[in-house]
Formats: structure tokens, C-alpha cells, sequence
């Protein structure tokens, strides 16, 4: 079985979210290995030197026996156009450090930035992202992701966005749309749905 990751936000020496990232990772590790025992993420990543000012990612790849943690300055790479594919077998439920569907998807982008799959005609996700769409001032995101993010989690207990069913045919009823996932805030800027390329 694949090893596990959860990218965390690290902003000016903080952590970012971590009530959502440990939420995740105790239902993958009942899921798939049914564990239940309890843990503290912030007490397991209290020892890691961090800097005070800037911008870092946190990769913590593990499985039920192993921990391994990354860190890295993070840039947010700039996503404006999106490339529709369709893959009606993909299934990435749990966050697996194995992405090879996911990159091969990727490569056939053509001259957009990213793509963005389709399951059975339904609008799921990026390839690194979830997505909502925008609709007279309010955002949906589509109801059956192939991953539900963590900042996807807190938008929705703060009802910043709804869940809907998107198909393939509604993509051009919505105003634009935005990417983001727990790396990329939702302030992020919004893609025009004209550039989306079916």
C-alpha cells in the first residue's frame, strides 16, 4: 500500500489548520490500517525548527508504523487556464503519496496550466486542487471530489461554499472559478470560465 501525505500550511512560523489535517489522517488510518488510536499532530510537529517569517510547506508522509517529515519553502504556482480530461476510474479518496494517474493527467493539459477531471461526465478536481465555481456571488464546489481537502472541509463548516452536483454541461452556467487546497487560500484569483478548454 502506498504511503500517506498531508501537506500542511506553515505561515510565519505557524502552523496552519492542523484540527483538519489530524481529523484526515485518523479516518485514513481507521480506513485503511483500523487504527484508532488517539494522537496530537501539534505535539508530534512541536519540534520542528521553524522560521519565523515566510511561507513553508510541511509534507508529513506516514503510514500506520512510520513518520517522515519535509519542509520546504512553498510558491504557489499560477494557475489561469484549465484543460478538461475525463478518467472514469480514477479513485483518490485518501491522500496517497502515489500520484501516478494524477501526473498523467497532467501531461495532457496541452497549453493550459492544470486540468480538470471528470468522473462519469461530473466535475471532480484539479490535479493538485479542489475547485468551486461562482454563481451570483456565491460558490459551489462539486459534491463528490476525488479528495476532500481540508480547506475545502473548513469552507464549508463556514459555509463559504456549498456543495452541488457539477456535471460537464453546467460548467458554463457559473460566472468563473477558483482553485484552492491547504496550501492555497481561498483568496486566491479567480479563472475565468472561458478559459476553461473543453
Amino acid at each position: 500500500m502506498s504511503l500517506l501525505f498531508e501537506s500542511i500550511r506553515v505561515e510565519d512560523g505557524k502552523f496552519q489548520n492542523l484540527v483538519y489535517h489530524e481529523q484526515r489522517m485518523k479516518r485514513s488510518l481507521h480506513a485503511l490500517y483500523g487504527i484508532d488510536e488517539p494522537f496530537d499532530l501539534e505535539e508530534e510537529l512541536s519540534n520542528i525548527p521553524l522560521e519565523a517569517n515566510g511561507l513553508f510547506k510541511c509534507k508529513l508522509i506516514y503510514d500506520d508504523l512510520s513518520r517522515t517529515i519535509e519542509l520546504t519553502e512553498y510558491k504557489p504556482r499560477e494557475v489561469k487556464s484549465l484543460k478538461i480530461v475525463e478518467h472514469n476510474r480514477i479513485n483518490y479518496e485518501f491522500k496517497y503519496s502515489d500520484r501516478k494517474l494524477l501526473d498523467h493527467l497532467f501531461t495532457l493539459r496541452d497549453a493550459c496550466d492544470d486540468v480538470l477531471i471528470l468522473k462519469r461526465g461530473m466535475v471532480t478536481d484539479t490535479s493538485y486542487a479542489n475547485i468551486a465555481f461562482k454563481r451570483e456571488n456565491k460558490w459551489y464546489t462539486p459534491w463528490q471530489p476525488l479528495l476532500k481537502g481540508t480547506m475545502r472541509q473548513q469552507l464549508l463548516e463556514f459555509e463559504k461554499i456549498q456543495e452541488e452536483e457539477i456535471s460537464r454541461n453546467d460548467i458554463k452556467d457559473f460566472e468563473a472559478c477558483k482553485i484552492f487546497n491547504a496550501m492555497l487560500r481561498f483568496d486566491s484569483e479567480e479563472i475565468a470560465i472561458d478559459n476553461i478548454v473543453f
